[in-house]
């Protein structure tokens, strides 16, 4: 199956903000930059300062083993025995050695475990070696150490950088607040500071106050413009009533009563507004208080009901009753039966088998005054089920299926004790 959705979360200023995943944080993403950063500079100056090392350890063990085959030499001009690491049988030489000493008088050759010097003479070669034990041991030790270095910069950086990354993002997460109680109706907070956050904040903060005094006046108006409009319009109403049955008749009905609905969705969305930050939720059983509901709205023969796993949520009836009837109203009116409400655990999900929800409406979320479905509306529905969904801190998600339109409201669960 299909799915193309949109999800609109809605939530009162008495409920917690959401936390993105430690995993997808701002503060876990710069611990692990800071980690690598720091673990890849250990392990580079690590590289360097080895490579140096035991460049210079090697050249060491070169000298040595020239001026042992001077003092072999010297030896056995005398007459002397050769020591226990020199000979003169050149076939106890590796092969890259004896190539060396073919192409000059005196040559050096490291093999992994020992460090060879070898000089060609009248009398035949002669060859010393010296071991590279300590040599390996050396090396041995500064892996070690660079391994101990860079697990304990890594384990620096990233404590370091959390702490630091918490501190910064805990000030924009207080900002992101800040927007949401101010845009939900709650008074500004001042933001002190002079650094780049702080001004941040200050911004979003005078954005979010600007945005709520607009949305406060913009529903002030529409109250008032509802309100003026509806005794002249139920007037209008009555009189179309008295016309002369007739298809001019009619249609004068027909706008009239479209425009009655118009102004009372308009005072529905006003008081639901106003009722939103009213919280009033309890715990309740939710399929039983959908089942009770839609006994009460009227709604219980005009959908199929579906249950899934009980649960218990916080839940307002009287908003939630509210939200039912308008996303069944809704179904019917943009949708296609068969219209079936589904509850399952914390969710209620209302589905239709029409043409499903505009990509306007899965995009941006629900919007006053913007056509739905394949019936002109006001688009005032799904407005003020979102303002009843808030009054119990829920989400509302809207989605298209390969069967029609499905609009579910996710409620909160109690706190567990």
């Amino acid at each position: 199956m299909t799915w193309t959705s949109a999800a609109i979360t809605v939530r009162q200023p008495a409920a917690p903000t959401d936390h993105t995943p430690w995993w997808r944080s701002l503060r876990s993403t710069t611990a692990a930059a800071m980690t690598v950063l720091a673990t890849t500079l250990v392990v580079a100056a690590g590289a360097v300062f080895a490579h140096t090392a035991i460049d210079d350890a090697t050249e060491q063990l070169r000298q040595q083993a020239l001026t042992q085959l001077d003092e072999t030499i010297a030896t056995q001009s005398f007459g002397g025995a050769l020591p226990s690491r020199s000979t003169d049988d050149p076939s106890v030489l590796p092969g890259p050695l004896r190539t060396e000493i073919a192409r000059g008088s005196t040559a050096t050759y490291d093999d992994g475990t020992w460090m060879w010097a070898a000089r060609e003479q009248a009398s035949g070669v002669i060859a010393t070696r010296v071991d590279k034990t300590a040599l390996r041991a050396q090396w041995a030790d500064l892996q070690r150490t660079f391994v101990i270095a860079a697990v304990l910069a890594a384990v620096l950086a990233a404590v370091g950088s959390w702490l630091a990354a918490g501190r910064l993002t805990a000030r924009l997460r207080r900002a992101a607040r800040t927007v949401d109680d101010t845009v939900a109706g709650g008074a500004p907070v001042d933001v002190r500071g002079d650094d780049e956050v702080a001004v941040l904040s200050r911004g979003l903060a005078e954005t979010a106050a600007a945005l709520a005094r607009s949305l406060d006046h913009e529903r002030a108006i529409s109250a008032e413009v509802a309100h003026d409009l509806r005794t002249p319009v139920t007037a209008l109403v009555g009189a179309a009533e008295l016309l002369p049955d007739g298809p001019d008749a009619e249609r004068v009905r027909r706008i009239a009563a479209r425009l009655r609905q118009l102004l009372d969705d308009l005072l529905h969305l006003s008081r639901a507004a106003h009722e939103a930050g009213q919280v009033r939720s309890v715990p309740a059983d939710l399929v039983s208080t959908v089942e009770q509901l839609l006994d009460a709205e009227g709604l219980r023969d005009r959908v199929r009901l579906e249950t899934g796993e009980p649960a218990r949520v916080l839940v307002d009836a009287e908003h939630l009753g509210r939200a039912l009837t308008n996303l069944v109203t809704n179904a019917e009116r943009h949708g296609a039966q068969p219209v079936a409400v589904r509850v399952d655990g914390a969710t209620v999900a209302v589905s239709d088998a029409g043409p499903g929800f505009p990509d306007d409406v899965l995009r941006d979320g629900p919007r006053r005054f913007g056509a739905l479905g394949s019936h002109g509306g006001s688009g005032i529905g799904l407005a003020i089920v979102l303002q009843h969904v808030a009054a119990s801190g829920g989400v509302l998600r809207l989605a298209n299926t390969a069967h029609g339109a499905v609009a579910t409201v996710e409620l909160r669960r109690p706190p567990q004790r």
